[in-house]
């Protein structure tokens, strides 16, 4: 299967600022690196990462050969090294995607205080990231540390410098937050933003 973008597709890999500027000799490097091995990358991919996740992870893969097309050595340790970027890759977005269902789990069963519920199994990832980027920094913080740090109330009130009644109060009114979103990113397919200041912890 060749890429799904074709041409469109390499030059929104290659549309954004590069370490070094662009010269022909790496464009020309790039296309040749790009045309030889993009089918291997491509099946390490899609046998390794979910498939709504395998478009971006090869555009960031490739992204990165293009600002390094200079500095890739040359066949056969071309493709080992385009294999480690995959790889490295395929990894963060295995930990993105068990964050996800970490925050989803930790939304489907923690008790319900604003009265705002939904059931979101069928939800897009794109969708949850959307989401729970526009919450505000501080609810965005609480949840990392509870869900995806696994810190405990007290922990966090500790980390916080606050109470745990605290805590328990910002953390339901942050998951009530991010429901209210995934339910409006259910109904419409858009994701109703904060208008809150985004202000940190």
């Amino acid at each position: 299967m060749k890429d799904p973008g074709g041409t469109a597709y390499i030059e929104s890999v290659t549309d954004e600022p590069a370490g070094d500027s662009s010269t022909p000799r790496r464009d020309e490097r790039f296309a040749a690196l790009y045309e030889t091995h993009f089918e291997a990358i491509y099946a390490y991919v899609r046998r390794r990462a979910e498939p709504s996740d395998v478009t971006d992870i090869l555009q960031e893969v490739f992204a990165a050969a293009w600002r390094s097309a200079n500095r890739i050595p040359d066949a056969p340790e071309d493709r080992i090294w385009l294999y480690g970027v995959a790889r490295r890759v395929v990894q963060r977005s295995r930990w993105k995607v068990l964050r996800r269902r970490q925050l989803l789990h930790r939304l489907e069963t923690e008790p319900v205080t604003t009265g705002v519920q939904g059931d979101f199994s069928d939800l897009l990832p794109s969708r949850l990231d959307d989401a729970f980027a526009h919450l505000r920094a501080r609810d965005r913080e609480l949840l990392r540390l509870i869900i995806w740090d696994e810190l405990d109330r007290t922990e966090v009130a500790r980390l916080l410098g606050c109470s745990v009644n605290a805590v328990d109060i910002r953390f339901y009114r942050a998951t009530g937050r991010l429901r209210s979103r995934l339910v409006t990113a259910q109904a419409t397919g858009r994701v109703r933003p904060d208008p809150s200041p985004a202000t940190e912890l």
